[in-house]
């Protein structure tokens, strides 16, 4: 009974370690998801502050030409974030089911040696997936990076608000926002 089992061993490992992968996986998804979430709000209020303060400039000053291309890349980072939503949700949702079909599972089980070739056949797309997620995720963080670079280039071209100004920009942001602002410009 034991000299059965030694040839299993090999495949039930990879196969043990691709799902305790795919739980990790999941949580890092959902992680991701849930900052690509907050990248999009803070980025669309570091946008309507932005422009809030460049309609009060004259459509000659520098710094408001200065600033659009900079306005146009962030109206980007925001486009390209929201495209991450719908690919992070189906890579959560894909982590978190069954590889392969149970009841094709069950009709392979039936075959001599069905079952390992289908515990291999499980270990290949859960490693796939593991490589898609783990794309998905640095994808999803150059994104992140990019705003809080752009962000820093903003706030470098920006000068100091006056009172008043600073005053007009409080009364439109709530404080959660605020508070995300604040952290990618520290970030």
């Amino acid at each position: 009974m034991r000299r059965n089992l030694l040839p299993i061993v090999p495949l039930i490992l990879p196969l043990a370690l691709t799902l305790a992968g795919c739980a990790q996986d999941a949580a890092n998804l959902q992680s991701a998801r849930a900052q690509t979430s907050s990248l999009i709000q803070q980025a669309q209020a570091t946008r309507d502050s932005l422009q809030q303060q460049l309609t009060t400039r004259p459509a000659d000053d520098p710094l408001r030409q200065h600033l659009q291309p900079e306005l146009a890349h962030l109206d980007q980072i925001i486009t390209k974030a929201d495209s991450y939503l719908p690919l992070l949700d189906a890579a959560i949702r894909s982590s978190q089911s069954q590889p392969i079909d149970p009841q094709v599972q069950q009709a392979v089980s039936a075959i001599p040696y069905g079952s390992l070739a289908l515990a291999a056949i499980g270990v290949i797309f859960g490693i796939i997936k593991h490589v898609q997620a783990g794309n998905l995720i640095d994808q999803q963080q150059q994104v992140e990076k990019a705003f809080t670079q752009l962000v820093s280039a903003i706030d470098t071209a920006l000068p100091v608000p006056t009172a008043d100004q600073k005053s007009k920009m409080d009364s439109v942001l709530d404080a959660d926002v605020k508070a995300k602002v604040a952290a990618a410009r520290v970030g």
